[in-house]
Parts: structure tokens; sequence; C-alpha cells
């Protein structure tokens, strides 16, 4: 779809953008090739993304749309807390599409949610990425009411049921891939809560691709009672699918799991709803997918 998807491309991505080609965006607007010598911060936390000092927040988007730096101006465009994620530039604009390196990677094409993308490339929206109990319904109705932008027209399913619901259970192997990473980022899990997630990723731990079952498992022990899961992705599948069974079935007996949580299959006694969860599951798109870091 001309969106770099896989990670050591984020010039690539760059390069499409308006930032970039209208602007004076580079690299090292964000970036240093090299700590420097005043930066507090231990190594290790500068070597993971090389960000320049104070740009982990808006200020890097600050250094040219300076206007948003009045936070009345900020809320008016985000329509989020100042002090939200939602309110955080490149979570909206640089969203969490890339996969490489184990877990998923911001986008470096400067670019705007579209659920109406969404639906043509298969890629998830920003939207539905934070809110992983919305609908693509859901998504674009706020997108309409804020932005002006025409809501797609969308099937049953995509009006009724989570989009990362869909994507984890319907998607290809990169979208199941980048489904299990949001389900741990920390971001998500406060906004969309968590407790419904853990048939999901336990799901995942039965995937045909080692890493998406890796990816799945360090977000599921990210979860409150499952830090201990006895589990490796490399198990058979026979003893994989008996972990599972045993995630589901303490998941089934928690006092705590949400309920009436209809877009996640939820039910009114806290139950999931696994016939729906077999038949977007029979319809997964399981195409080879070779990503080439």
């Amino acid at each position: 779809d001309g969106m770099v998807r896989v990670s050591g491309r984020e010039f690539n991505g760059l390069l499409e953008t308006r930032c970039y080609t209208h602007g004076e965006m580079s690299c090292l607007s964000c970036h240093a090739l090299h700590p420097p010598e005043d930066d507090p911060r231990p190594l290790s936390e500068w070597a993971d993304d090389q960000l320049k000092i104070g740009m982990r927040g808006n200020q890097a988007c600050l250094q040219c749309h300076e206007e948003l730096e009045n936070e009345q101006q900020l809320t008016a465009h985000t329509h989020h807390p100042a002090a939200s994620s939602g309110s955080l530039c490149y979570n909206c604009h640089m969203p969490y599409t890339t996969y490489g390196l184990q877990k998923a990677i911001r986008s470096h094409q400067v670019d705007s949610p579209s659920v109406q993308v969404s639906l043509e490339t298969g890629r998830p929206n920003a939207c539905n990425l934070c809110h992983l109990d919305k609908t693509m319904a859901w998504a674009a109705a706020g997108l309409d009411q804020w932005y002006g932008m025409t809501r797609p027209e969308l099937e049953q399913d995509q009006q009724q049921v989570a989009a990362s619901v869909l994507w984890l259970l319907k998607g290809d192997a990169g979208q199941r891939a980048l489904i299990a990473w949001a389900m741990g980022w920390q971001p998500a899990r406060d906004v969309s809560g968590d407790n419904w997630m853990v048939p999901y990723l336990g799901q995942l731990l039965l995937d045909p691709y080692g890493a998406v079952r890796f990816i799945a498992a360090r977000s599921l022990r990210r979860l409150e009672g499952y830090k201990e899961i006895d589990y490796d992705f490399e198990l058979p599948a026979e003893k994989r699918e008996a972990a599972v069974e045993r995630i589901r079935q303490q998941w089934s007996r928690e006092p705590g799991a949400m309920r009436d949580r209809g877009s996640v299959l939820v039910d009114e006694s806290g139950q999931l709803d696994w016939d729906v969860f077999r038949r977007l599951l029979g319809t997964r798109n399981d195409r080879r997918i070779n990503l080439a870091e």
C-alpha cells in the first residue's frame, strides 16, 4: 500500500512524508547518532531509540508546529486531555504499524488515522491501535465528528466487533503480530482495559508463526495474574495447546473478568462468545508472510 511495514526502512518512510518533502524534518530532528556527553540517561535507555533529550514527548513536533504548544489549541486539535497519551502527536501520526525485532515500531511516514485506509490496506489505524476494545465504526464516527472525514461503508462485524479482535482473529501474520504487541502496550491497556485480552492472547500462543507466539506470550505476562505462565513459544503443538487450555480455564474462573463488553465478545456473565470467536477465526488469512527485516 506504499507504507513501509518492516524495520530498517524508517528513512524510506520519512521520504514520503510532507514534513520532509514540504518542511525541514530529517532523522536528526529527533534522533542523535551518538549520546551527548551531558545526557543524564543510562546508555541502554538512549540506545533503545537514540532519541535526543526531550524528544520523547511532543517537543519534536513543536519545533515546527509551534501553535500546538498552547494547551487549549492542542486539546482542540486532539480532542483528548493535554496530559493524556491521546495528545501525544506521534501516537496518532506515527502509530505502531511497522514490525521488526519481535515488536511493533512506529511508522516514520507521518500520516493521519483513517478507517478507510485500514479497510483498503489492512493496516491498523491509530485510533483502534490504542482503543483496542472499540470498533472501526466507533473510530470512523469520531474521525467524522472531529475532522469531517467521510464514514466508510462497513460490514456488520466491522460495526459490532472491536477492530483489534478482527485483526487478531481474521488478519494475516503481520497484523496478528502488531495486535499481539499492542495488547502489551501500557497506554492501550489503560484506555481499553486488559482482562478481556487473555483468551485472545491465548489464541495467539497457538499461532503458526513463532514470532507471533513469542510476542503474545510477552504481552500476556504483562497482565496481572499471568506473569508466571508455564509456556514456551517453542514447545510442540500439543504442549502449547495444553498450556492455552490452562490459561483459558484460569480466565473463565476470575471474578474480575469484564462483563457485558459485546465489542470484544464478552457477554453479561463475563464469558466469551466462543461461537463468534471460532467463526471469525475460521476465516483467518493464512497467506504466507515473510517480513524481511
